[in-house]
C-alpha cells in the first residue's frame, strides 16, 4: 500500500468523521475558515513557456496554500476549511508540444491530503478552464467542462457524490444546512440571455428540494460566482436568485470570484434579507480569509485576515 493511497484514505476518513460527528453531536460552536480564488498552479514550467509566463503572478500559490493549511486552522482553532472555487488557475493547459495536460486536479488533491484539516470545496470557473496560446495571447474556454468535473470528482473526496452537495451540522438546538453549489460555468455568448450566477436545471431542482426538506434548519449557501446588485441585462430574471429569495431561513451566502472583500444585502421573502459575503482572492493576499463561527443563536463572520467579527447574524 503506497503512501499516496494512505494519505488519501486518511483524508477521506477525517472528512467523513467530521460530517458524521457534527450531524449528530451537540456542539457549542462550529468554526471554519473561508478562502476563495486560490489560483494554484502546479509545475508551471512544464507548460508552454509564453502561457506559463503570462500566469507568473500566481507562481507562489502552492507555497502560500501549504503555509495556510499548516498554520491557520490550528492558529484559529478552526474545525475545517472551505474554499469556494478557482482552486487552481486551470484544469488543463497547453504544453510546448501542443498537447494539453490535465494534472492540476490530481495535484491539488495530493496537496490537500498532506494536511489533517477537513476541506470542503466548490468549483470555480477557472477549475473548468482549458488554457491555450493563440496569436500571441492567452485564450481559455470551458468546452471540456464535463471532463474537468469528472477529474475533480475522481480526485477529491468532498466531490465523491458530485460537484454540488450539502451537509448538516447540529449546534445546540439549531441545525445548519451548508449547501455547496457548482456555478462554475459562465462562458456564455453575448447573444445568450442566461444570467450569471447560473446553475443548470437539474441542480436548481435539487437545490429547491434541499431548501424545502426541513422547516427548522438554517441554510448557508456556498458558491463561487456571487450575485450582483443589479441584473446584467435589463429585465432579466436570475433563476437561482428566484429560488433563494423565497426562503427566509437562508442567512448567508459565501462567495468569491471578484477578488474583493464585500458584504451585500439582498431582499428575501417576509421582509427579510440575505447577506452575501465575498472574500478577496487568497492568491492575491494571504490575509484574504475569514473565520466563520456557527453557534446555536448566531453566525459570526470575521474581518478579512482577523478573528474579530465584522458581522453577526441572528438565526433565532
Amino acid at each position: 500500500m503506497d503512501n499516496l493511497f494512505l494519505k488519501r484514505t486518511c483524508c477521506i476518513l477525517s472528512f467523513s468523521f467530521l460530517v458524521a460527528a457534527n450531524a449528530t453531536a451537540q456542539k457549542d460552536t462550529l468554526s471554519f475558515l473561508h478562502i476563495t480564488d486560490l489560483h494554484v498552479i502546479f509545475n508551471r514550467d512544464i507548460y508552454r513557456k509564453d502561457l506559463a509566463e503570462s500566469r507568473k503572478h500566481y507562481g507562489e500559490g502552492e507555497t502560500s496554500l501549504r503555509k495556510f493549511l499548516s498554520t491557520a486552522p490550528d492558529g484559529t482553532n478552526a474545525d475545517m476549511v472551505i474554499a469556494t472555487g478557482d482552486l487552481v488557475d486551470f484544469f488543463e493547459a497547453e504544453t510546448d508540444s501542443g498537447v494539453s495536460l490535465d494534472i492540476q486536479a490530481e495535484q491539488f488533491s495530493d496537496l490537500v491530503a498532506d494536511y489533517p484539516v477537513p476541506c470542503f470545496l466548490t468549483l470555480g470557473n477557472h477549475d473548468l478552464f482549458t488554457f491555450v496560446w493563440r496569436n500571441n495571447k492567452l485564450q481559455h474556454h470551458q468546452n471540456s467542462s464535463g471532463r474537468a468535473r469528472a477529474l475533480w470528482i475522481r480526485n477529491l473526496s468532498c466531490f465523491k457524490n458530485g460537484t454540488y452537495y450539502s451537509h448538516l451540522f447540529q449546534l445546540g438546538h439549531t441545525t445548519y444546512r451548508l449547501i455547496f453549489l457548482d456555478n462554475s460555468f459562465y462562458k456564455f455568448r453575448q447573444d445568450d440571455s442566461t444570467e450569471v450566477p447560473y446553475i443548470d436545471k437539474a441542480q436548481l431542482y435539487w437545490l429547491n428540494a434541499q431548501l424545502n426538506e426541513a422547516d427548522d434548519d438554517v441554510e448557508i449557501i456556498l458558491m463561487h460566482i456571487p450575485f450582483k446588485d443589479k441584473p446584467a441585462q435589463p429585465g432579466a430574471v436570475n433563476e437561482l436568485y428566484t429560488v433563494l429569495s423565497k426562503i427566509p431561513s437562508i442567512k448567508l451566502i459565501l462567495a468569491g470570484h471578484r477578488h474583493k472583500n464585500e458584504i451585500t444585502a439582498f431582499p428575501l421573502a417576509g421582509d427579510q434579507k440575505i447577506l452575501q459575503v465575498q472574500t478577496g482572492a487568497f492568491a492575491r493576499d494571504e490575509n484574504n480569509w475569514r473565520q466563520i463561527r456557527l453557534t446555536e443563536n448566531q453566525i459570526q463572520v470575521s474581518y478579512p485576515g482577523k478573528t474579530e467579527n465584522e458581522l453577526v447574524i441572528p438565526v433565532q
